[in-house]
């Protein structure tokens, strides 16, 4: 722990980068307004303030993960890991990454690091549990990580009882509003707006010409066009028949180069021209009707992605068992990507594991670099909330008006 404790000096000294850079790289396309909105949030929010400053926490990370003494091994699905990114694929229940275009190839063991500090700010948010238990709990994540890894077939209940409600986070009902039986996108929601006539053309234009091309019938008819609070597009399209009930909601949102890949000069190298491909490959092997695509628009390109609902999962109540059953589903959730069957790099990530890595080792290694992020973590965000809080107030008073 002390070894962690002694970089945060270090580590303070090495971040330049300001939180309204970071979420310009993030939403290219994110304007001023919506960049003020979500840095009050931030301001306001410490899980918040953790999802927006993905540079913060790979630097962290990155700094420290030579200290580690489990092996750096690759997986395909890797990069800000968080609760809120889980979601299901309605037509099996089948546990995914609610947004499947922040994903590259890099080291599984970020992975688990984000998770587990998400992890780690909600139970001290809504729980008054002692460190150890704390401790406990995270720990109770790796073992289901790694005892679903040893055993690909192994399966958690939690999963199953949280995956039974997805449909109450359908994305239809949260963005689209009916009207005389036909199916609208609700731009009376604060988070959406409209595109330009000549944003729109363009999309739908590009959109038809790339349908016909892929044989992807069901959006070839657009309905509406919506820019959402993060400068993304959202696309309601007409499903495999004209029910209103299967109409789909796509997005399109502008390539970003991921976290690590800005910090860490060699992974850039290694997998940046890999990683879109092996996106797309992944995508269609496991989400078939997923539309998976790069799209350009314009000079610029963009991720073609079906919008899942969000996976509700939390725990029972606040006692420590069903914390423990949460942190169990949410480690079983993560290793069952890194490891799926289906594809070859799940299987030789599997092998490489289950050679090479000494669990308790890095169980031990890991919730340290954890504590020692959350602490440098919650005094940032303290300095950053005390540098914005006039101007939060001079954007709640606009808003108000």
């Amino acid at each position: 722990m002390k070894t962690f404790i002694a970089l945060v000096f270090t580590f303070s000294l090495m971040l330049a980068t300001d939180e309204s850079k970071q979420l310009t790289a993030t939403y290219p396309l994110q304007d001023s307004d919506q960049s003020n909105r979500l840095l009050c949030q931030m301001q306001s929010d410490l899980m918040t303030y953790l999802y927006e400053t993905p540079l913060f926490s790979y630097e962290f990370f990155n700094t420290n993960k030579n200290r580690l003494q489990s092996e750096s091994i690759t997986t395909w699905i890797h990069g800000d890991v968080y609760m809120h990114t889980m979601a299901a694929h309605e037509a099996s229940l089948h546990a995914i990454f609610k947004d499947s275009h922040t994903t590259h190839m890099g080291d599984y063991r970020y992975d688990l690091f984000t998770l587990l500090n998400d992890l780690l700010l909600k139970m001290q948010d809504e729980s008054d549990f002692s460190g150890s238990k704390e401790k406990a709990i995270m720990g109770t994540l790796i073992d289901s990580y790694f005892d679903k890894i040893q055993n690909i077939q192994a399966q958690c209940p939690c999963i199953d009882d949280a995956l039974s409600k997805v449909k109450q986070s359908d994305p239809l009902s949260q963005y689209t509003t009916l009207k005389n039986n036909q199916r609208l996108l609700n731009f009376k929601l604060e988070n959406l707006s409209h595109p330009t006539r000549v944003q729109e053309q363009q999309i739908k234009q590009t959109m038809r010409r790339h349908a016909s091309r892929k044989a992807l019938n069901p959006i070839l008819d657009i309905k509406s066009i919506a820019i959402d609070s993060f400068g993304n597009y959202l696309l309601l399209c007409e499903g495999k028949s004209s029910d209103i009930r299967d109409d789909l909601l796509l997005t399109l949102k502008a390539e970003s180069l991921p976290a690590s890949y800005r910090i860490d000069a060699d992974m850039k190298k290694k997998f940046k021209d890999i990683s879109l491909i092996q996106r797309i490959q992944v995508t269609s092997t496991l989400m078939p009707d997923n539309y998976n695509e790069v799209i350009r628009i314009g000079n610029r390109d963009f991720i073609l992605n079906r919008l899942n609902p969000s996976l509700q999962l939390k725990p029972r109540s606040e006692k420590t068992h069903s914390y423990k059953s949460y942190a169990s589903a949410l480690g079983f959730m993560l290793a069952s990507f890194h490891s799926d069957v289906r594809l070859e790099t799940g299987r030789r990530f599997t092998t490489k594991i289950n050679q090479e890595v000494k669990t308790r080792q890095f169980k031990v290694e890991m919730i340290e670099m954890v504590y020692a992020y959350n602490e440098q973590l919650e005094k940032r965000w303290e300095r950053f909330g005390d540098s914005y809080t006039s101007s939060c107030k001079t954007q709640l008073l606009s808003d108000i008006r």
